[in-house]
């Protein structure tokens, strides 16, 4: 039987090519996929099993490649994941040598039904697994992939939208809607910006989840270090990634309130950022 669930679809930026680039070789590209996948693996298996231990329908969770796919009728506790996902992939690396890659993720969650099969492989190694398939897992792949949308960036389908309480916030005179979610008994705020226009100034109906605000709420300002360190793995075919990256990262300092602990360093971050997006 079908069953409605929210589906998350999310993939690797820049997985083709990389593995199609003629200036590394072979043992280069290996290194690099370890290095993607050690973040990615470290990732998941710390955020999906943190928000399992404490929800009822666990996030179910399927990958191959470079992508992977999230289930769970769970909506506040798939979208507070995926926003620990993004934040511990961008991360992950912001101390370690330059030598280790940092990968930017994309992702889209819709709502529609789906339904588990018995994994094609599992039934000729004779193993106990299962492989999602439905509506759900195609409209995720499409909202992700196909939206014309650059960057690190989690986009929400506007039926996922209606299924919250969201309000009007503004800080900084960045405007845009808040979430409250309960976590352990505590309050965590989700932040969503609607998107009338991609990039291809098509008019679409969808949001995006600003999974930067926790990290810049720490005023450590870690996330333009690591854009800085991360600036030359883009060409000029790629570098509208980084900055739609960038401009995620500045709302969520925008949305901070870091401008009260260190103006001054609010300011001059703020300006940096600004001048990465241009």
């Amino acid at each position: 039987m079908e069953h409605l669930k929210y589906c998350v679809f999310i993939d690797v930026l820049g997985y083709g090519e990389l593995v199609k680039d003629p200036t590394k070789t072979i043992e280069q590209k290996i290194q690099t996929l370890n290095s993607i996948y050690t973040n990615l693996a470290s990732s998941l298996m710390i955020k999906i099993n943190e928000i399992n231990a404490v929800i009822t329908d666990k996030i179910f969770i399927k990958s191959f490649s470079d992508c992977f796919y999230l289930e769970s009728t769970n909506l506040l506790a798939l979208l507070y994941s995926c926003q620990g996902i993004f934040n511990d992939t961008f991360g992950f690396y912001s101390n370690l040598p330059d030598s280790e890659y940092t990968p930017l993720i994309r992702g889209g969650i819709v709502k529609d039904w789906t339904v588990r099969f018995k994994d094609l492989g599992a039934i000729v190694n004779n193993q106990d697994e299962t492989n999602p398939v439905g509506l759900g897992v195609a409209r995720a792949y499409w909202i992700s992939e196909k939206t014309k949308l650059s960057g690190m960036r989690l986009i929400i389908s506007d039926e996922v939208i209606k299924d919250l309480t969201l309000n009007k916030h503004s800080r900084n005179g960045y405007e845009c809607y808040i979430q409250e979610y309960i976590y352990l008994n505590i309050p965590i705020y989700l932040y969503l910006e609607k998107i009338e226009m991609n990039e291809e100034n098509c008019p679409i109906n969808a949001y995006e989840l600003i999974w930067t605000e926790s990290a810049m709420s720490s005023c450590t300002y870690d996330y333009l270090i690591q854009l800085n360190n991360i600036r030359n793995n883009f060409n000029a075919n790629s570098l509208r990634h980084f900055k739609k990256t960038a401009e995620v990262v500045l709302k969520g300092l925008l949305l901070s309130d870091c401008n009260k602990k260190t103006e001054n360093l609010f300011k001059k971050y703020k300006n940096e950022l600004t001048q990465l997006i241009q």
